[in-house]
């Protein structure tokens, strides 16, 4: 399927670009609106790099979200590379500007080079869904199992959020259409926390992966790393991952 027949405008966006143009500012929101664009072909670039499928793409005020058909038991390696795919391509645009900004008015120049530092420096933030709380994930599961490193993001999240607010408690308007999009997002987060790990255990089970490292000190299925074969001991010898997840997605029958 094209492309672009995947790409879709969120709502909150619809409503963020009315309420800009009813304020006047219908060049802001076109030059927003197009750097958000080219950040998540920074992400698309990647993906199809490495060969993963797209379900769809969401252009939020300040952003996009691509969704993808994949395992969460990729490499993390891969998926930093895409998280870091929009600023990639945002930093690469500044680039260009700096060679073509003689052709450029300076007004719309200096505009769109604000933009896009605001809009880079906003997306690394680490607060879900925006891409610096992506990267901080994936960084925490180099270190942390699944399980710990998703609530860890969780809990990061959440505590910038209200420092966030608190830097921006007088009334402004896309202020608080951007504070309610976060909010919503760390809810749905949270509520999909036991779908998500039921799913990372599943894959487990059911796929064999190219694991890099091996732990011989599992302790408890919450202690699941990415690219961590786990073991677990009981008595003299040593049971694979895969037999304790079995319990889990399979029970016996009763009559």
């Amino acid at each position: 399927m094209n492309i672009l027949k995947k790409i879709k405008i969120n709502n909150f966006t619809y409503f963020f670009i009315i309420i800009c143009a009813l304020c006047g500012y219908i060049k802001n929101i076109t030059i927003i609106f197009s750097i958000c664009l080219i950040h998540e072909l920074g992400h698309i670039i990647f993906i199809k790099l490495f060969k993963y499928e797209i379900n769809s793409v969401e252009i939020l005020p300040f952003g996009g979200y691509t969704e993808i058909n994949k395992k969460i038991n990729t490499s993390i390696n891969k998926d930093l590379l895409i998280a870091f795919g929009g600023i990639i391509m945002q930093i690469i645009l500044i680039l260009l500007l700096n060679i073509i900004k003689n052709y450029l008015h300076n007004f719309t120049y200096q505009l769109i080079i604000n933009y896009n530092y605001i809009l880079i420096f906003f997306n690394l933030l680490p607060i879900i869904p925006l891409d610096g709380s992506q990267i901080m994930h994936l960084l925490l599961e180099k270190k942390f199992s699944y399980h710990l490193s998703y609530k860890l993001n969780l809990g990061i999240s959440l505590v910038l959020l209200i420092l966030f607010i608190y830097l921006n408690y007088k009334f402004h308007i896309d202020n608080y259409l951007i504070i309610s999009f976060l909010f919503y997002q760390i809810i749905i987060t949270y509520k999909n926390f036991k779908y998500y790990e039921n799913r990372f255990l599943l894959e487990r089970y059911l796929y064999d992966f190219n694991y890099k490292k091996i732990d011989n000190h599992t302790k408890s299925i919450q202690d699941l790393k990415k690219n961590t074969l786990h073991f677990f001991k009981e008595g003299n010898h040593y049971v694979r991952e895969k037999e304790k997840i079995k319990g889990l997605f399979h029970h016996p029958k009763t009559h």
